[in-house]
């Protein structure tokens, strides 16, 4: 194959501006990427504390096999809707190996307003079951949740692609054969009861 040379200088004053530009750009997008994993009000995190409860990312650390990666999902939703106070939309997405086998995990954040879903919360677990539906993945269920956001309740169901698609894309997956384990690590109110009983096998504390 015929070698392709570059005519990029990589010492011009162009080049380096640009360089020190995107660098910026990328440092700023991990700092926020950061904030939306780990940043919690010490109240959530004390109050998790005192129910003698991991934080939501150390359960998923000891879940996912040793040395693989996560492919996190959305890790910025929400974060600049409901005046920040739902980072990540409340929720951690992705696909990891477990068990050596690719699956989907849907993890409650606790240390978010209990777990509660936002409107943004049920978009993305939504697109996370399409992710799972479409590549006849399995899927994980790491359950701790208030349930909808009673204030912004209204906005839930109110459409074929809220809050009822979880419940109908879980109905899909057993259809199909992808078999669901709910973790059930605390409370499960409302809708959130939901997941744990359309899975396939559950394992509750």
């Amino acid at each position: 194959m015929r070698r392709i040379d570059s005519r990029l200088d990589t010492n011009s004053e162009e080049f380096q501006r640009y360089r020190a530009h995107n660098r910026k750009l990328v440092s700023g997008f991990q700092k926020a990427q950061e904030e939306a994993r780990f940043k919690r009000p010490q109240r959530d995190v004390e109050r998790l504390q005192k129910q003698n409860k991991m934080m939501p990312r150390e359960r998923l650390e000891l879940l996912l096999d040793p040395g693989t990666p996560f492919l996190e999902f959305s890790s910025l939703a929400g974060n600049m809707a409901y005046d920040g106070s739902a980072p990540s939309a409340s929720c951690i997405t992705g696909i990891g190996i477990v068990g050596g086998r690719e699956v989907v995990i849907n993890a409650s954040d606790s240390s978010v307003k209990g777990g509660a879903w936002y409107p943004l919360s049920v978009k993305k677990i939504i697109r996370a079951l399409d992710i799972a539906i479409e590549n006849h993945l399995p899927v994980i269920h790491m359950c701790d949740s208030a349930g909808g956001f009673l204030p912004l309740q209204s906005e839930l169901f109110g459409d074929k692609y809220m809050a009822g698609r979880i419940f109908r894309n879980q109905t899909q997956l057993s259809k199909m054969g992808c078999k669901q384990l709910s973790l059930v690590f605390g409370h499960c109110t409302a809708g959130g009861a939901y997941i744990p009983a359309l899975s396939d096998y559950s394992v509750i504390v």
